[in-house]
């Protein structure tokens, strides 16, 4: 994630983007959050820009770490039942996974 600054005439806005690889392979960005000016920042985080910077930058390290938490927790939980026996007269999987290409083949 990075800090991303836009200027316009009569303001200028603090983001925090979060670039991405899209299916095709072209780059992108999106914002993850907005921040606010610099006028309602100066306010609350400083009486300087470089002052409203800094904590700007330190908001984007912990979006940074929260994202890359978020990505790590994430878990496939898969049930397994011990005391359960199988039938080993019974068929449970049916090998079918060939079907659609024999179709296009033939």
């Amino acid at each position: 994630m990075n800090l991303h600054i836009s200027k316009s005439k009569n303001a200028e806005s603090f983001y925090i983007c979060r670039s991405y690889v899209k299916a095709n392979g072209s780059t992108s960005s999106m914002i993850a959050r907005k921040l606010g000016t610099l006028e309602q920042l100066l306010i609350e985080h400083g009486p300087t820009r470089d002052d409203v910077l800094a904590w700007a930058k330190n908001e984007v390290k912990i979006e940074t770490e929260k994202y890359k938490k978020e990505n790590e927790e994430k878990t496939v939980l898969i049930p397994f039942h011990a005391d359960r026996h199988l039938d080993y007269d019974k068929q449970i999987f049916f090998r079918g996974g060939y079907l659609f290409l024999q179709s296009i083949y033939y």
